[in-house]
């Protein structure tokens, strides 16, 4: 049996969830909490592992070759968030393209998800615009949740990108 502190954290953190989306929070997530993770140590190690990632990451969104460090530090807490809540979410539009260029380091991409996550997370485009853009506030409130309000350089002028990414949502299935 779980201690009452314990349980009503737990209990908590499935409000939160259920709130916001019709889908239950699986059981197996409640562990994982977003702030855990070191987002930019994560992001740093890539980098060095992986120094052409910053060049392509930078040109694909596009940003300044030196912001691609905290580009994929947004990625990393989009994709905790996905683990975390164990629902589909849609990033905004340059996450999404900084996204697609980490996967395409594919061993780099497997061994992160493997190691930081417990799994990979599959990136499988689709829904209607309606689902996108209601999978975007969802990801919006649970990033505020977390991690305060997003950067702008990042996530648009008032917290999100006018539209949601046109791969549609992600999950951790």
């Amino acid at each position: 049996m779980m201690p009452e502190t314990d349980l009503h954290f737990h209990t908590d953190r499935v409000r939160i969830i259920e709130k916001w989306s019709s889908e239950p929070m699986p059981e197996t997530q409640l562990d994982l909490d977003p702030r855990t993770l070191d987002h930019a140590g994560i992001s740093a190690e890539l980098l060095h592992a992986e120094p052409l990632l910053a060049e392509k990451i930078a040109r694909t969104v596009p940003l300044e070759e030196h912001e691609a460090g905290a580009m994929l530090v947004e990625v990393l807490r989009f994709l905790n968030l996905i683990v975390w809540s164990g629902q589909k979410l849609t990033p905004p539009r340059p996450l999404d393209l900084a996204w697609h260029e980490l996967i395409l380091f594919t061993r780099t991409y497997a061994s992160l998800c493997d190691r930081c996550f417990g799994r990979f997370i599959h990136h499988q485009p689709g829904g209607s615009e309606e689902e996108n853009s209601r999978q975007l506030r969802t990801t919006l409130k649970l990033y505020g949740l977390f991690f305060g309000p997003p950067d702008r350089r990042f996530w648009g002028e008032h917290g999100y990108w006018s539209e949601p990414t046109a791969c549609g949502g992600c999950d951790s299935q």
